[in-house]
Order: C-alpha cells, then sequence, then structure tokens
C-alpha cells in the first residue's frame, strides 16, 4: 500500500474525466514499456472502487478484482507513479510476488486488460485511518497471480522471448530490421555526401 507525505491541494485530477485519463495515461505509459497492452477504462471496476474508497479504510477490500491503493497524493500521477518506482525492488529473476512490489506488478501485469479507480478526500483516524486523498484502483483480469509472474511481468525493453528492444520493436521480424538498417545507413549516406 502506498502512501505519499504530500498533501492534497486541489480536486481536479481525481474527479471525473480527470481521473480516467490520468490513470489511463500514467498506467499505459509504464505498461508499454514493459510490453504489455493498454488498458481500457471500466465503469463497473470504478463504481466498485469508487463504493470501497467512500468507506476511507486502509485495507484491501479482498474483492474479486486485483486491487492498488494510495493515499495522501496530490495527484493519480503520482500515486502511479510511486507504484511503478516499486520495480526497483523487484526481482525478475525469482519472478514472484512480494509485498514490497505487488502494486508495481498489478499495474504493468501483462493479461489485465481493464481498469476502474475512485478517490475521496479523507480524514479518518485510527490504524487504518486515512489523511488526504484516498485512490483506489481495480484490475480485471486480477494479476499477481502465483506461478504466472514469469509470463507476465516483463523487463522494460524486453520481449516476451527476452530479446531487447524498444517496446514492440523488440519483437520486429527480421526483414524488418534489415530494413531500417538500411533506412539509417541510407540517412547517414546522404549526410555526408
Amino acid at each position: 500500500m502506498a502512501t505519499g507525505a504530500a498533501v492534497p491541494t486541489g480536486t481536479v485530477s481525481y474527479t471525473g474525466n480527470a481521473l480516467q485519463a490520468a490513470v489511463l495515461n500514467s498506467s499505459n505509459y509504464y505498461r508499454a514499456q514493459h510490453q504489455a497492452g493498454a488498458l481500457t477504462w471500466d465503469d463497473g471496476l470504478a463504481n466498485y472502487a469508487q463504493n470501497y474508497a467512500n468507506r476511507c479504510a486502509w485495507q484491501h477490500s479482498n474483492g474479486q478484482y486485483g486491487e492498488n491503493l494510495a493515499e495522501g497524493y496530490t495527484s493519480p500521477t503520482f500515486a502511479i507513479d510511486s507504484w511503478a518506482g516499486e520495480e526497483q525492488n523487484y526481482n525478475y529473476g525469482k519472478a514472484q510476488f512480494s509485498e514490497s512490489t505487488g502494486h508495481y506488478t498489478q499495474l504493468i501485469w501483462k493479461n489485465t486488460t481493464a481498469v476502474g479507480c475512485g478517490a475521496v478526500q479523507c480524514n479518518t483516524g485510527g490504524s487504518n485511518g486515512i489523511q488526504g486523498w484516498y485512490l483506489v484502483c481495480e484490475y480485471s483480469p486480477r494479476g499477481n497471480v502465483v506461478g504466472q509472474f514469469q509470463q507476465e511481468v516483463g523487463k522494460p525493453g524486453e520481449s516476451s522471448t527476452g530479446q531487447l528492444g524498444l517496446g514492440e520493436a523488440a519483437s520486429t521480424s527480421s526483414e524488418v530490421r534489415v530494413l531500417i538498417v538500411l533506412a539509417a545507413a541510407y540517412v547517414l549516406l546522404a549526410m555526408c555526401v
């Protein structure tokens, strides 16, 4: 569960279409780096997330979806950045679930296709209380499935076959690569003339 020290100053990025745009833009930015398909927004997931967020309780819902929580960030973009930042602790060699990287692995889980989020300004006390903006994102199909980390969590710039490259360029056919190399050589030659 990610927490931030920042105090929220506005509501614009946490409401309506701004929330949807921020979540999709940030999530899909990180997913593209890991050759995971772009997520689409699901209103059913968003309603579930909003109903749960309204409780202002710092604990997972334990529902049927994958779930990421964040508290106190000034925008959903910063919350998602913190989830992605967990990558520094992820061990690709072991390829398994860890509490310290669960947000990250859910965020970029290749089999996940849809997301919906809800957010609310909370001011609750106690051990499970929330201070500031509370963001709840639900994912379907859920990620973090034991035994599937190797195929579902890819390194940045690496295709499913382990070839290095830039996004989908990692899986381009050798004929296309030859054309790209020839085009680059032609540009270099033209600059020298």
